[in-house]
């Protein structure tokens, strides 16, 4: 690090640069300490709105220098842009880039799940740091291609995942490490709530009629490399999330909030030889089912269960009850007269000696079942945020807590499940080559679709 840190002071001159500007360097992605990240929102409206708020408590280390947004403008943009009345403004991130690429040292993208890849993997090849929401990319191949680019790159990537600096995190790590988490069985994760395509009751069998587009939207620039569809609401302002072609569904969603430190620190970043699919519910070409269960299996027999839908729950761990089928609750012998809340987004892990733990999602504590009463054995406990660590790191302080070579794999694993629901079967995979076994079909939509026309050069990685 000396070494090219040194080779980067002695190249050019500091007073020309700016001696409070970083010094970005391509392949490099050390920086000049002590010096503010200068940030560009991609997306400005929604998460990226929230993100924005969450960087804006470091004003010590970050100072946002410019937004973009293909519906600059639109309502659900004007919360940022009001604080930032007087940045520069645009509807495409390559202008942004183009513009501004001496200006900036990172990038937020906050922006849907099609989108992703190719705004993370210019500001790789400008040598940018990189903050992306989850999922990472929208296809097992874009993982794949982000990976080797922060490898090869050496730039600051994180990908958006606020649990994974959170208590929850350095619990596992350290009940891993000190055998309290050992021999893992089975993990079983649910996310039981109801979401955006349930109300079209899986009968959807067309793309939605074209419609009146917004004056503030650019919707070609939207589209980017994904399949082009006419505008409609039904798509947009969120709805994108419904529909293979733009989103990453339920588990896209919410899997990382669940499922990462499990596949961090128990499965050590594994693929699964085996994606099972079952309890399909609401099957479409379009958009995503209404319920199923998604059982991968990994090396040495370790199986994650992923359970969605409103009323696909899950089997109850031994000592608890539903009530009325509304949540998860501490059996007892007699009417207790408590309340149950609804069952949580979160997972059990089944151990081999018949101890299970219990955890939400994002940074909740583990608890073992049976036991919420007991003192749980001490951890590390988080002293950053998702949002600090990422600005220290391009600090050259410290390291990402989720840089692309961890969540990539992370990602790949709902990639593959989303490949079993919108197939509606189950299939074997060669976690090795990183392709399925015999089955060229599932080969394709791991793949992904051939870019649109004008995005061919950002998969030429």
């Amino acid at each position: 690090m000396n070494n090219l840190f040194s080779r980067r002071f002695f190249v050019g001159s500091l007073a020309a640069a700016g001696a409070s500007h970083f010094l970005g360097c391509k392949g490099l992605g050390k920086y000049v300490a002590n010096s503010k990240v200068r940030l560009a929102v991609i997306g400005c409206g929604g998460q990226g709105a929230w993100d924005v708020d969450a960087f804006e408590k470091y004003p010590d280390l970050c100072e946002i220098v410019a937004l973009v947004d293909t519906d600059i403008g639109a309502q659900h943009t004007l919360k940022t842009l009001r604080k930032y009345p007087n940045l520069p403004r645009f509807t495409d991130f390559r202008k942004m880039f183009d513009v501004m690429d001496d200006k900036i040292d990172a990038v937020l993208v906050a922006i849907p799940d099609h989108a992703h890849f190719c705004a993370c993997i210019e500001a790789i090849r400008r040598g940018k740091a990189v903050y992306v929401e989850k999922p990472l990319a929208h296809s097992f191949h874009e993982c794949e291609l982000l990976m080797k680019a922060e490898a090869e790159e050496g730039v600051v990537c994180q990908m958006g995942n606020q649990g994974h600096s959170g208590n929850s995190f350095y619990q596992y790590r350290d009940y891993v490490a000190s055998g309290i988490l050992k021999d893992v069985v089975k993990v079983v994760s649910h996310m039981n709530m109801e979401r955006r395509w349930h109300k079209w009751g899986g009968k959807i069998n067309s793309f939605p009629k074209a419609e009146k587009m917004p004056a503030t939207l650019d919707w070609d620039t939207w589209i980017g490399p994904a399949p082009y569809n006419d505008f409609s609401k039904d798509l947009a302002y969120g709805e994108w999330r419904c529909w293979y072609d733009y989103g990453m569904g339920c588990m896209g969603d919410w899997g990382a909030h669940i499922l990462d430190s499990v596949h961090r620190f128990t499965l050590k970043g594994a693929l699964p030889k085996e994606v099972k699919i079952s309890s399909l519910s609401g099957a479409n070409k379009f958009v995503f089912p209404i319920e199923d269960t998604v059982t991968l299996t990994f090396k040495g027999g370790v199986k994650i269960e992923w359970y969605e839908g409103v009323d696909n729950k899950p089997k109850l761990p031994k000592g608890f009850r539903y009530v009325d089928n509304k949540g998860l609750f501490p059996a007892s012998t007699a009417n207790d007269g408590l309340i149950d809340p609804p069952l949580k987004p979160g997972k059990e892990i089944y151990l081999a000696d018949g101890t299970v733990w219990q955890g939400l999602s994002h940074s909740a504590t583990l608890v073992r079942c049976g036991a919420q009463d007991e003192k749980v054995p001490e951890f590390e406990k988080s002293y950053e945020d998702h949002w600090k660590n990422f600005l220290r790191a391009v600090r050259g302080e410290t390291e990402a807590k989720s840089p692309f070579r961890v969540a990539g794999t992370l990602s790949q694993v709902f990639c593959l499940a989303v490949v079993a629901q919108r197939l509606g079967r189950s299939f074997k995979f060669d976690p090795v080559a990183k392709r399925a076994l015999s089955d060229k079909e599932v080969d394709f939509y791991l793949e992904g679709p051939p870019p649109r026309k004008g995005w061919e050069s950002y998969y030429k990685v």
